[in-house]
């Protein structure tokens, strides 16, 4: 096998691995998003001062999310 069939053959299950994560992603955060409205989530301020965002739900518990650095 030739060198640039096995460098092809890598990107390509690079490129796969990228979409099948983020597919993946995706349907968490929608999934969250589905639960912090019907447990009426409200935000709540900085916390400790980590990229974790709070949030106090009617369940009584506080559910952490990690916020995306940009």
């Amino acid at each position: 096998m030739k060198v640039s069939h096995i460098m092809f053959a890598s990107v390509i299950a690079a490129v796969l691995g990228d979409v099948l994560l983020l597919s993946h992603n995706r349907s968490e955060e929608d999934e969250w998003a589905v639960f912090r409205e019907s447990h009426h989530c409200k935000p709540l301020g900085v916390t400790d001062g980590s990229n974790r965002a709070g949030y106090q739900c009617d369940d009584g518990q506080i559910h952490y999310r990690w916020r995306q650095m940009r």
